[in-house]
């Protein structure tokens, strides 16, 4: 399969190590206006064309190669312009997350791809991290029972020079949409379709920090905490209550997760430390081996593009919530997004 990256910062070149990784594919070029240093010595080092012009990876000279499908690591409010130019060049694409910067948008761009018959995978990485499937699982096996409660959180140091494009909130959709973004989309994986959503915004000389509540159909209530001020550098914990019991993980304190269910009769609090995984697990590379093998005719990703706007739907709303100080009801702010 050839494959095409547009994108010069540190995502396009994660995702870059991730396609040289995968047997049978080539990348053709890598695009960008501005490219990184690091990531130009990537391509060097992998013989990966360098172009700052994106028209170079669909209309470059590739010899007798095909592009089959490009991988989009751009600023958020690029990613629309640059997923019509790859439908109107028959070539599917993975895009990374958010999808677009407001849920009309990543609409237009899912139906663009639909009528040009065009495949359109969304880079929601979270799905694909160990802790957060393994948990996901055990929720949805009813190992803690009913699960009534879920916190996230998901933190990181300020964007610094190179990435002043995520201060911008009209570019990034602000902190809810680029980072809290994730933990909406997992949310929805793990406790189902969301019905009202509130949020607060604090904005600070380092960056906002904002905390988000969700109101699930099933009854179950989660919050998502994320800030650009924490200045340990990037961490998440997750952890989800239930009916039977409690499960945990936290990226900065162990490799393992934490079980505790209640006790039962006679037993006492059963407490259980469950491994991460192997430390030569890449959900980055998990992720684009299961995008390719779809794009090659297998079955669909974790993730779908109808998930990627329903994640965006929730930030929107969340942004919404924060500046009008009021509950969001998803039914009447997205109709038409299966929440």
């Amino acid at each position: 399969m050839n494959v095409g990256v547009l994108g010069g910062g540190a995502m396009a070149a994660r995702h870059l190590r991730s396609l040289a990784a995968v047997p049978g594919v080539r990348v053709l070029g890598l695009a960008a206006p501005e490219i990184d240093d690091y990531t130009v010595a990537l391509c060097d080092r992998h013989q990966v064309p360098v172009h700052t012009d994106p028209n170079r990876i669909f209309d470059g000279d590739h010899g007798m190669a095909k592009l089959d499908a490009v991988v989009i690591a751009t600023p958020t409010d690029t990613h629309a312009e640059l997923i019509e130019m790859s439908a109107n060049a028959a070539v599917h694409v993975f895009c990374e997350k958010p999808l677009d910067r407001t849920t009309l948008k990543a609409q237009q761009s899912m139906r663009i791809c639909e009528a040009a018959e065009i495949k359109l995978a969304v880079g929601h990485v979270v799905r694909y991290f160990q802790s957060y499937s393994y948990i996901q699982e055990a929720v949805s096996t009813g190992k803690i029972g009913h699960p009534g409660m879920a916190k996230c959180r998901r933190v990181s140091g300020p964007p610094g020079a190179s990435r002043a494009w995520y201060r911008n909130d009209d570019r990034s959709g602000g902190v809810l949409m680029d980072m809290g973004v994730h933990d909406f989309d997992w949310l929805r994986w793990c406790l189902g379709p969301v019905e009202r959503v509130s949020a607060l915004v604090s904005p600070t000389d380092r960056g906002p920090v904002a905390m988000a509540t969700l109101a699930h159909r099933s009854g179950a209530i989660s919050t998502v905490d994320v800030c650009w001020m924490d200045p340990g550098g990037f961490a998440t914990a997750v952890e989800v209550s239930g009916t039977e019991g409690l499960i945990r993980h936290d990226s900065k304190r162990a490799a393992t997760f934490g079980i505790e269910l209640w006790p039962s009769g006679e037993a006492p609090m059963a407490s259980v430390e469950v491994p991460v995984g192997d430390d030569g697990y890449d959900p980055y590379l998990e992720e684009i081996k299961d995008v390719l093998s779809w794009i090659a005719g297998g079955s669909a990703p974790r993730v779908g593009a109808g998930d990627a706007v329903a994640a965006i739907a929730l930030a929107e709303a969340a942004n919404l919530s924060a500046r009008e100080r009021r509950v969001v009801d998803m039914e009447e702010f997205a109709p038409e997004v299966q929440m």
